[in-house]
């Protein structure tokens, strides 16, 4: 069946949040093993500002619920500072 997968050629076209429910899919029919289908979601992750969701991705793949610490702080006050609306709203708290 995965040889009838066209998932690979046509995500390059699509708004990188439009192919989460693609590899939801194929994660779901088990085309693929696990891993694969979440490094290719982490690998997509990394060009988005979902944080939080990639952790989560993290936790999953690895089985752990230590996250590496690097700048995922550092990210997920950027994406709420770059956000004019969540700017405004935390600006008593900055």
């Amino acid at each position: 069946m995965a040889q009838y997968d066209l998932t690979a050629k046509v995500a390059p076209y699509l708004d990188r949040h439009l192919v989460f429910p693609l590899l939801e899919f194929l994660q779901d029919k088990q085309l693929y093993a696990d891993d694969q289908i979440l490094k290719a979601k982490i690998e997509l992750l990394a060009k988005t500002n979902m944080v939080d969701y990639a952790m989560d991705i993290h936790k999953s793949l690895y089985h752990t619920e230590d996250v590496p610490q690097g700048n995922g702080c550092l990210c997920r006050l950027f994406v709420q500072l770059s956000n004019p609306t969540l700017q405004r709203f935390c600006s008593w708290c900055i």
